[in-house]
């Protein structure tokens, strides 16, 4: 477990978070849903496929917070759903440069982040415990 986090964090979510989830997400929301959208024969569809594929990327992100979490608090909800501005960064350099593993770079540099602050705003998110 690595020691610079104030709590422990298990290698195999590190690997996961900095490896696997920017690889998948990355293949299915750029090579994907913005690869789709910017070929699609609706005019504003292209136009906005960036903006389209960022707010798809935040809804997943809530969505499946929604599901593994019983009741989630909505400061956390609201996190998942600002995971659209990095996702919107992303779709800019993937719609310039056309290069899928700078958005798994810059993907796994947002987790990177993520993972440091994690430790610090979790206790911040999470509702307390109601001790009856």
């Amino acid at each position: 477990m690595p020691f610079l986090f104030p709590v422990p964090i298990p290698w195999d979510v590190v690997l996961r978070q900095l490896l696997l989830v920017p690889c998948f997400e990355e293949i299915l929301f750029r090579l994907g849903l913005q690869e789709r959208l910017s070929t699609a024969r609706a005019a504003a569809a292209r136009r906005h496929a960036v903006v389209l594929t960022a707010l798809a990327f935040g809804a997943a992100h809530a969505i499946v917070l929604a599901v593994v979490t019983p009741a989630p608090a909505l400061p956390s909800m609201l996190l998942a759903l600002a995971t659209a501005g990095p996702a919107w960064w992303i779709g800019l350099s993937y719609r310039r440069h056309r290069s899928l593993p700078r958005c798994i770079a810059w993907h796994a540099g947002f987790n990177a982040c993520w993972l440091l602050a994690a430790p610090t705003l979790l206790p911040l998110l999470t509702p307390p415990l109601s001790s009856s």
